[in-house]
């Protein structure tokens, strides 16, 4: 059909189609894969991954964890960890996924947290801190990668939506057996590390959940000053996942920085280096019980 010149009908731009259609597709894209209030900047953002899905995530990624290195067999030592865990996880913004915290038989000085509220701290870990204070910090640390989402976030940008939307009907179908490249990208990104942002915003709750728990804070500075003389000796004490983060001595200043954002001098704040004494003196210092 054609219109003679003068006719009252006018074209109409092509981009204002794209536009129309870009917004009503965004539209539709929200809705589909959800859209939440980020847990502690409060700012919304898309998730391909819901809750549930990073929890059943999380717990076979832990398996795979535990298959790797062993849970070190002392129930009263887990009991006690759990304690301190557990405290921390109650003063943090994501309360509504459950918290685990275990104990991996290994002398590699490490800690680590899989997606959904899974944190590992080792043996070797423990033989090195001196007090509850540092081990607060330490945990604090991994339950703000579970706060602040980090692994979920990564494993979104790695697979993209198609796989994501697969990994849901696995998880439906309750399949653990297709999981595997999942929980292999996770499994070697808590080994190697998170991107220098994510570790300090780790750093930041490790002080924050540390101070609101009751522990002083100064404790996961303290922690940073022993990786720093780590740093010198052999790799066997100063693991993979320490070596990639930013440099211990950045760490430091950032973490003195939120200290002095923080009022806590005259606080009745605890250390409680006897009580993880007592529960720590027994730890095995090199080769792994079996």
């Amino acid at each position: 059909m054609r219109f003679k010149e003068g006719n009252s009908m006018k074209k109409v731009p092509v981009t204002f189609f794209v536009k129309k259609y870009l917004s009503l597709f965004l539209v539709v894209f929200v809705f589909l894969v959800g859209c939440a209030a980020h847990p502690v900047t409060g700012k919304r953002e898309i998730r391909l991954v819901s809750t549930k899905q990073e929890v059943d995530l999380g717990k076979a990624t832990a398996q795979q964890v535990v298959n790797e290195f062993g849970i070190y067999d002392d129930p009263k030592l887990h009991e006690y960890i759990n304690e301190v865990g557990q405290k921390l996880a109650n003063v943090s913004e994501r309360k509504e996924i459950t918290y685990s915290f275990t104990v991996l038989n290994t002398p590699m000085v490490n800690a680590f947290a899989a997606p959904g509220g899974f944190i590992f701290v080792t043996r070797g870990i423990l033989k090195e801190l001196d007090d509850e204070a540092q081990l607060a910090g330490v945990m604090a640390h991994e339950i703000g990668h579970v706060v602040w989402r980090h692994g979920a976030k990564r494993l979104e940008k790695a697979f993209g939506y198609s796989a994501i939307v697969l990994l849901g009907e696995i998880l439906t179908k309750k399949d653990l057996s297709q999981l595997r490249q999942y929980t292999n990208f996770l499994f070697s990104l808590m080994l190697l590390g998170y991107s220098r942002k994510n570790e300090f915003e780790a750093d930041n709750a490790g002080v924050r959940y540390s101070l609101a728990g009751g522990y002083d804070p100064r404790g996961i500075a303290d922690f940073f000053e022993k990786l720093k003389a780590m740093e010198k000796k052999p790799p066997s004490k100063f693991e993979t996942l320490f070596r990639s983060h930013p440099p211990t001595g950045d760490r430091i200043e950032r973490v003195e920085l939120y200290l002095e954002q923080v009022e806590f001098e005259g606080a009745e704040l605890v250390r409680n280096e006897e009580k993880f004494k007592k529960f720590t003196q027994n730890l095995p210092a090199e080769e792994s019980q079996k």
